[in-house]
């Protein structure tokens, strides 16, 4: 989805608007949690479907094909999930001698 040729500087800024969407996206979602009036397995489904349809639109606007762009984003989304399962792991298990 990003450009792999891309100059360090824009690289950096891409990171930065990155993160900057990411924490707006995760406070979201964490006011629909804390709220309570929402399954939180509505609120995965939701987002996957609403990262589905700004995937569509991406690709329709920059002319991509859909089903690789698609493709692409289920590849993002499985390795997000990886990481985060192994870093939620990490914060579990007891410290080794102290279990």
């Amino acid at each position: 989805m990003a450009a792999a040729g891309e100059e360090p500087e824009q690289r950096e800024e891409l990171a930065a608007q990155l993160e900057t969407a990411t924490d707006a996206i995760r406070a979201a979602v964490l006011r629909l949690l804390q709220d309570g009036g929402t399954h939180p397995q509505l609120i995965v489904l939701a987002a996957a479907a609403v990262a589905g349809e700004l995937g569509a639109s991406m690709a329709l606007a920059d002319g991509q094909d859909l089903e690789a762009l698609l493709g692409e984003l289920a590849e993002v989304v499985r390795q997000a999930g990886r990481e985060h399962q192994e870093a939620l792991r990490i914060q579990v298990l007891p410290v080794a001698g102290n279990a």
